[in-house]
């Protein structure tokens, strides 16, 4: 089985899958205000609306957090010996197509070994 040993690939794709949720943590908040600035000039944003945009918030947060416990981790795992091929693995099976290839997008800017043209083939059922 051919395995291409480097940088160690689950770190890679930790930080990878890291930067990510914080993307999408900005990406919350930033709709979230948008909406809530926007109902406001029209007058509106009613307690219920208000309520839905603080769950908003809290998400953003928790994406946050994950975001920084993923990257700890990786930086915990920097003795494992993980290669290009159980990665190629993890991110073949993501069945969000638009996030895997944005995640193939990550670990190729980050340097990984990870082939993105070997993951990214989508498969017809």
């Amino acid at each position: 089985m051919y395995e291409e040993t480097g940088p160690n690939e689950l770190q890679a794709l930790m930080r990878a899958i890291s930067t990510m949720s914080c993307e999408v943590s900005e990406q919350l908040e930033h709709n979230s205000s948008g909406i809530g600035q926007d109902l406001m000039k029209v007058g509106g944003l009613n307690k219920d609306v208000m309520v839905k945009l603080q769950a908003f918030d809290r998400m953003s947060q928790e994406l946050g957090v994950i975001s920084n416990v993923v990257q700890h981790c990786s930086e915990l795992m920097s003795r494992a010996n993980v290669g290009v091929q159980e990665v190629q693995t993890i991110v073949s099976q993501i069945t969000l197509a638009q996030f895997r290839h944005r995640l193939q997008n990550a670990l190729v800017s980050s340097g990984s070994a990870v082939d993105a043209q070997s993951v990214c083939d989508e498969q017809i059922f």
